[in-house]
């Protein structure tokens, strides 16, 4: 059926004066114009609900074109090739034309067509716009003509007449709107009427099927009849929905065997290779199914190419591409059965050419309609299948003319029932075949190699823009294939190489393990040596190989087990080669091998510094693998790192438990951190940290604890017992052996930033002192012996800033009885920087305090307080002698000195209790030139518990400075081994285990802390030697004891200086002038004014007459002598001098005193002293705790 057939017909008559007219051409031209009909709404009554019909075309004709047609065809045409509408356009100014001429007109019009069948009419009265009556005279001739026609021809009830008023405003839609509204109703109506005796006949004849004489070929030009119809009024998902169920009718009769009326099943012509599969020209099928001759090929093409045609007017082209591949495939596999007697090779040229001709009528389809993301993937998914299909048709054909071997992937494509064709069938094909480009191919071997690329590259740009990875890659992998076969094994390699990586993360082992398969025969067959880009292949083939899918894919040897031991041996031999100048390579979280932590506590090695921890290691390959090492990486705080490890020969398949050694003594709490197993310089490598993302979600790290191994080595750090402030700060480092002969110990301090250690300067203290060797960035202590503890001084820059000083210590050191490991020891420790005790001094100068008076006294009171709380110090007090100065004291807290012999002075201080020294200084031999030196000597009654306080709950990796405590422990276990001489090999064994049961538990803190007891937690003394010697410990630690009982005494020296005098002889002169008094105050002689001197305390100290009184006289001057003594260096202003009149004496005014007007002028009073400092001075500015105090 042609296009225009099934477009909707309406008829238009008028008289022919009328037709003739430029009126009526006008009037025809804007009713075009309002064209297509939008928006009808179809009701049914054999439909449930409404049918919207956005647009519908109508094609407007005469009637009098149509009235020659007057026998009516018996083939069942569409419904709308016969009119749905008739309408009549008369134009009619009163009633007297009416009823003269125009009735009539009407009549013999409106005869001729109420006697069609399913056909409407409609009447147009049309009023001209130029008519001379008057308005309202023409409403009312316009409605009586309008009623005269109702009258006369709205005989059942229905309306039929509409009036269209002409005028200027023609193209407006409102003038229209009931013109238009009447003919969507007609033809509505009309084609309802039409259709629904069309289907009554159709369910006539399919009533009909049993009988005898029944045709399914009539029976579908009837039916599809019904679908041409709905088709014409742009129902396209009725009429497909009428030849889905022809097609169903098609399948039943074809079930049934009852193809009588149809021809064979295929009868090919020249070009049906070839032809463009959804073309319904290409050959008379509507001809060749009335006559019965049509052939179940033809039919099933005709009836796919009109679902297609009207899946196209619905925009569904994926719908159109899967309904081909179905096609294609199904029809394919009926003709398989009639191979014998079509021309060679036509079923894969039809498949072929086929499907590329749907990619390409669906690309031109898809010019006019805008899809969206979605539909556009999906889209280019089926158009990627059917290219894929046109692929696989050049599969069958190469390997047919021998271009392509019959083995995987290409025989994948070949038909179960596939014979192999013989060079003359080939040669007949490039005959027959009407595929000009696929005839050629068959010949010409590089030309099938260049259109199967292309082809290929088709269809994977398709599957890419859909998205369809896997699709995709297959593809590639058929390329690879494809160089292969071409010898191109370069290429094919560096395609089978770099496929894998886009498979593993969709989990596609089994292509992934294919893949690598190929990539590794093909290296095997290029003979290409087997170095670090074979051993990436091959990881990956292990790899896909443990994920059960992998091992079905070996397809080229028979057992697969004997095969991946001759792998891993290969992999084994190619780690080993060249390991001296091959770079490490790293095999990331390898699935092959896994390493797990057995127990979660590593144990002790006793005999030697270190620890041991248990692992599985999981071999999932089915044969032994030879390795060098495995190793274990745990994570401690500040991002500390420390190693287990143990040298393997092999790993057998399945479980393997390995105890592995640390040599690093570092205790606490770790996380594993990462796994390692290593073949020379092949390392596969598991991380195992855990990012906040995965703890919040319940993954939680893999913790391991290591124990404190008190035997081991240990370094701790001090203040130095002496501190003197105007000298380098220092650091006592003490160095304990434990069990160890040590060779050579390198200790590195790493300290907070701003902070330096000066190692070059460090010196050893105590006897019997090491030989060390001092670095920029170490110190070294050399030849030491177990049991010993060195102590070393390490002098460091200012480090006023901080309180407490967080060091890092890294010790390197190597052991005599094991010269070949280097053991790392990494800690981190607690240093105070900062002094218990801050200072303030005041001085107090007796008699004329002149500087020529040598031996006036001096007093100086020094106060000190407590800087740290919960630390209550004992301070001995005393300066050091200056030269030409005694300084005995004089009172501490009102006690009295003696004589001129030096004194100390010793008192408990607290933050309550500060404490008051105070000191007569003579200046007996002159004037000093040297500072004094202040000496306290101190101890801590609670000294090393403020870092257990403050720092316990850090972490276990932390050893506290438990120095009182400690020294407590050594004293009790010394009073036991006095009186059990027998116990002194147990000596070190008891201070061990004490200590580290207060390590362990905080909770004796608190009474120690009050009354002194030491209650040692969670000791259970046994039966032997080692629990008698501690019973008597814990006996004696649990006693109180007074505060003063122990404790190292420790000096602070400070410099402070002594303080001068240097004053300065000044004259204030007081001049007045009356020159600008008034007048009535000439007689005035003199008056009484007050001068005051500006108290500067903070610039200078004044001596003399501040303050005073003077009777001012013209022209005259008062002067008074003061003396200025500068208390700070620098350029001083000179202090400020106001000067006031007093009030006059016995006058008054409104009730108040006279005060005279005046006016001030300093003449120095912008000038500054420049005020040099004392010769050889030298000022400490001292962070001393809590309090600062400047000296």
């Amino acid at each position: 059926m042609s296009s225009q057939s099934q477009r909707v017909v309406v008829t238009y008559a008028a008289p022919l004066v009328f037709l003739s007219t430029d009126h009526w051409k006008q009037i025809h031209a804007s009713l075009v114009s309002q064209l297509p009909l939008r928006n009808l709404h179809w009701k049914s009554s054999s439909r449930p609900t409404i049918r919207t019909i956005q647009e519908l075309d109508i094609r407007f004709v005469p009637l009098e074109t149509l009235r020659e047609d007057q026998t009516a065809s018996q083939i069942p045409q569409s419904v709308l090739e016969k009119p749905l509408l008739n309408i009549y356009v008369f134009i009619c100014e009163d009633s007297e034309s009416y009823k003269a001429t125009t009735r009539k007109q009407i009549k013999d019009w409106h005869a001729s067509v109420n006697q069609r069948k399913n056909q409407e009419w409609l009447l147009v009265h049309v009023v001209r716009p130029d008519q001379s009556v008057a308005q309202g005279r023409l409403f009312q001739m316009k409605t009586s003509v309008l009623d005269k026609v109702k009258a006369d021809f709205n005989t059942d009830k229905k309306d039929r007449c509409v009036q269209l008023v002409w005028s200027a405003e023609k193209d407006n839609p409102a003038v229209w709107a009931d013109l238009m509204t009447k003919i969507k109703e007609g033809v509505l109506s009309a084609f309802d009427a039409a259709l629904t005796q069309r289907e009554e006949e159709v369910r006539r004849s399919e009533g009909q099927r049993q009988m005898p004489g029944w045709n399914f070929c009539t029976f579908f030009i009837l039916k599809e009849s019904l679908a041409s119809s709905l088709e014409g009024m742009n129902l396209c998902e009725d009429a497909l929905q009428q030849y889905f169920e022809l097609e169903a009718t098609f399948f039943q009769v074809l079930r049934e065997k009852n193809l009588s009326w149809f021809g064979p099943l295929i009868t090919p012509s020249g070009s049906d290779d070839s032809a463009p599969l959804l073309s319904t020209t290409k050959k008379p099928y509507r001809d060749l199914i009335l006559a019965n001759t049509i052939s179940v090929f033809d039919f099933r093409v005709y009836l796919l190419a009109r679902q297609c045609a009207l899946l196209s007017k619905l925009g569904d082209l994926e719908e159109i591409c899967q309904k081909t591949v179905t096609f294609l495939t199904t029809m394919a596999r009926t003709l398989r059965d009639v191979e014998d007697t079509l021309p060679p090779l036509f079923i894969e040229s039809w498949q072929y050419s086929s499907a590329l001709s749907v990619v390409d009528q669906c690309d031109e389809w898809a010019r006019s309609i805008e899809m969206g993301k979605p539909a556009l993937t999906a889209f280019n998914a089926a158009k990627g299948e059917l290219v894929e299909l046109a692929r696989q048709q050049l599969d069958v054909l190469g390997i047919a003319a021998g271009h392509l071997p019959i083995r995987p992937p290409f025989s994948l494509s070949l038909p179960s029932n596939y014979n192999t064709a013989k060079e003359s069938q080939v040669k007949d094909a490039s005959q027959s075949l009407s595929n000009a480009e696929l005839a050629s191919a068959l010949l010409n071997k590089e030309a099938f190699y260049e259109l199967y690329v292309s082809v290929t590259n088709r269809a994977i740009e398709l599957y890419a823009n859909a998205g369809r990875r896997k699709f995709a890659l297959k593809l590639h992998g058929s390329l690879a294939a494809l160089d292969v076969h071409r010898d191109r094994l370069s290429s094919a390699l560096q395609t089978y190489t770099s496929l894998p990586a886009h498979y593993s993360p969709h989990g596609w082992t089994s292509l992934e393990a294919f893949m690598l398969n190929r990539a590794l025969d093909i290296h095997a067959s290029a003979e290409k040596p087997r170095d670090r880009e074979w051993i990436h292949i091959l990881l990956h083939f292990l790899r896909a190989y443990v994920d059960d899918m992998g091992r079905d894919l070996l397809m080229n040897k028979e057992d697969s087990e004997a095969y991946v031991a001759h792998l891993v041996q290969a992999l084994n031999d190619a780690a080993r080669i060249d390991t001296n100048n091959r770079a490490d390579t790293p095999s990331p979280d390898h699935t092959a091998l896994s390493v797990m932590i057995a127990t979660h506590d590593a144990q002790l090695a006793e005999t030697r510094d270190g620890s041991l921890l248990r692992v599985v290691v999981h071999n999932k390959l089915p044969c032994d693998i030879a390795v060098d090492e495995v190793e274990v990486q745990l994570a401690g705080r500040e991002n500390s790192r420390i190693s287990f490890s143990e040298r393997v020969s092999k790993l057998a398949p399945g479980r393997n438990e390995l105890t592995l050694f640390c040599p690093s003594s570092a205790a606490g709490t770790y996380t594993l951190f990462s796994t390692r197993v290593s073949i020379a310089r092949l390392h596969f490598e598991w991380k195992h940290m855990k990012t906040l993302k995965q703890i919040r979600a319940g993954n939680m790290p893999i913790l391991v604890h290591i124990p404190k191994d008190l035997k081991a080595l240990d370094v701790r750090l001090k203040q130095p017992p002496r501190i003197e402030l105007g000298m380098s700060s220092k650091v006592m480092v003490i160095l304990s052996t434990g069990r160890n002969d040590i060779a050579t110990a390198q200790v590195k301090l790493t300290p907070p930033s701003g902070i330096q250690f000066k190692y070059e300067d460090a010196e050893v203290s105590g006897e019997d002192a090491p030989p060390i060797r001092s670095a920029a960035d170490s110190v070294t202590f050399l030849d030491l012996k177990h049991g010993q503890t060195v102590v070393a001084i390490v002098p460091h820059s200012d480090a006023s800033a901080y309180h407490f000083m967080r060091v890092a210590i890294s010790v390197e050191y190597v052991t005599t009885s094991e010269p070949d490991i280097t053991r790392t020891l990494n800690l981190s420790r607690v240093v105070a920087t900062s002094l218990p005790v801050a200072i303030n001094v005041e001085d107090f100068f007796r008699g004329t305090r002149s500087v020529t008076c040598l031996t006036d006294p001096l007093y100086r009171l020094f106060n000190i307080w407590q800087t740290i709380h919960a630390l209550h110090p004992i301070v001995n007090i005393a300066p050091t002698r200056a030269r030409a100065f005694d300084a005995p004291p004089v009172a501490e807290r009102g006690g009295r000195g003696k004589g001129d012999e030096l004194y100390g002075s010793e008192a408990t201080i607290t933050p309550a209790q500060p404490g008051r020294f105070l000191f007569q200084m003579d200046a007996s031999r002159g004037q000093v030139r040297d500072p004094l030196k202040l000496q306290i000597s101190y101890r801590m009654l609670r000294e090393g518990e403020f870092p257990s306080r403050l720092f316990r709950l850090e972490s276990e990796c932390v050893t506290h400075d438990f120095t009182e405590v400690e020294s407590l422990i050594e004293l009790a276990v010394e009073e036991v081994v006095t009186e059990t001489p027998t116990l002194e090999r147990l000596r070190q064994d008891m201070v061990d285990k004490l200590v580290q049961a207060l390590e362990t538990d905080a909770s004796w803190v608190e009474l120690y802390g009050v009354t002194g007891e030491l209650v040692v937690p969670g000791v259970a003394p046994g039966d032997d030697d080692l629990g008698t010697g501690l019973r008597r410990v814990l006996e004696i630690l649990n006693k109180r004891r007074l505060p003063t009982s122990f404790g190292e005494w420790r000096e602070i020296v400070i410099p402070v200086d002594v303080p001068q005098m240097h004053p300065i002889s000044a004259l204030l002169t007081v001049q007045t002038s009356f020159h600008w008094a008034p007048p009535e105050d000439t007689k005035v002689e003199s008056y009484m004014m007050r001068y005051d001197i500006e108290d500067l305390t903070q610039d200078w100290l004044i001596s003399g007459r501040k303050r005073g009184d003077f009777l001012a006289k013209d022209g005259e001057t008062f002067s008074v002598p003061i003396t200025l003594i500068a208390l700070h260096h620098g350029e001083l202003a000179l202090p400020k001098v106001g000067v006031t009149a007093l009030p006059l004496p016995g006058e008054h005014r409104m009730r108040s005193s006279v005060v005279p007007g005046c006016e001030t002028h300093q003449v120095h009073g912008a000038e500054k002293v420049l005020v040099l400092p004392r010769g050889g001075r030298t000022t400490f500015v001292v962070n001393m705790g809590a309090a600062n105090t400047s000296m």
